[in-house]
């Protein structure tokens, strides 16, 4: 996977970040209640922050340890983020997050079920986890729409929020001990 793929959807292209997009990802990131539900990013989230969140995503789709994912909307630009990290040789995580604006309009749902699709059909992927705060429950709908079962709670450590909280954890083909050890989304 080390070569970044092009994806389409209904409404979206998801490409690989690139330098041109730190801007809108600092705006859409910048906002408190997208950074809370984030386990990297930090609040407030600066232009710097994106500029190194790019920078380490090239790295990471080069060494093969992460796929990210922006999704580009043709009027919007890119409103969000979509990528699978690598735990083991078998075990991918799914994380993603959507700007506050395109909340509710089903775009993460799209985005997360195209990249799985691709990662199961061209990769051979099979065994996934992933998991969200327990204070944001629409994200477990999300994962519950692609065929995540939950699994049980870990406690997850939020940059933006500054320290731990519980994680609701889920798997799609994963044992469930490895998404209650892996809780990094």
């Amino acid at each position: 996977m080390a070569t970044p793929a092009i994806l389409h959807t209904e409404r979206l292209s998801l490409r690989a970040p690139q330098v041109r997009d730190a801007v809108q990802i600092a705006e859409r990131i910048g906002v408190r209640d997208v950074a809370w539900n984030l386990g990297r990013a930090p609040y407030p989230y600066a232009l710097s922050d994106a500029e190194d969140f790019i920078e380490r995503a090239v790295q990471n789709w080069a060494d093969d340890k992460a796929c990210v994912f922006m999704l580009e909307h043709a009027k919007e630009g890119v409103i969000g983020c979509c990528g699978l990290d690598r735990h083991t040789d078998e075990i991918w995580e799914i994380g993603y997050w959507v700007g506050q604006p395109w909340w509710g309009q089903g775009f993460i749902s799209e985005a997360a079920s195209e990249v799985m699709r691709w990662a199961e059909q061209d990769h051979g992927i099979k065994q996934f986890v992933s998991g969200h705060f327990k204070d944001n429950p629409a994200s477990g709908r999300v994962l519950e729409k692609l065929g995540f079962e939950p699994v049980g709670t870990a406690k997850h450590f939020g940059l933006a929020r500054g320290s731990e909280h519980l994680a609701m954890r889920y798997t799609r083909g994963a044992p469930p001990e490895m998404a209650l050890r892996t809780a990094s989304h």
